[in-house]
């Protein structure tokens, strides 16, 4: 087999996995849909499961922000190849975007719970 060909066979396979992976993300989060605004119930646990959410992304982040600490010839080289300077700093502001959201999504389940009484 040439290497056209194998070039051309694991470029269909990858089009093919990266459309899966779209495929099913899409069909994850569709199932997660806002419930309606007077289902005090459901929004609250809605509201919860975003907090959760954002605050494992947080911790995520958290651990990348360590890993690119423990490399920092890493991340300039990264800056060399056109890539961001400030990693660690980028990582900070999204862990504390995400914080935050968990916070607010918190303040709302609050809210809407304290509806249901």
């Amino acid at each position: 087999m040439t290497i056209w060909k194998q070039w051309i066979q694991r470029s269909v396979l990858c089009g093919l996995l990266l459309g899966g992976l779209v495929t099913f993300a899409t069909t994850a989060s569709a199932a997660d849909s806002m419930p309606a605004i007077t289902d005090h119930a459901g929004m609250t646990a809605w509201y919860e499961k975003e907090a959760a959410t954002s605050r494992q992304k947080a911790k995520d982040m958290a651990v990348m922000q360590a890993e690119y600490a423990k490399s920092p010839s890493f991340v300039r080289g990264m800056a060399g190849l056109g890539g961001k300077t400030d990693i660690p700093r980028h990582c900070e502001l999204l862990i504390s975007s995400y914080t935050k959201t968990a916070e607010e999504a918190d303040q709302f389940a609050k809210m809407h719970r304290d509806m249901m009484k």
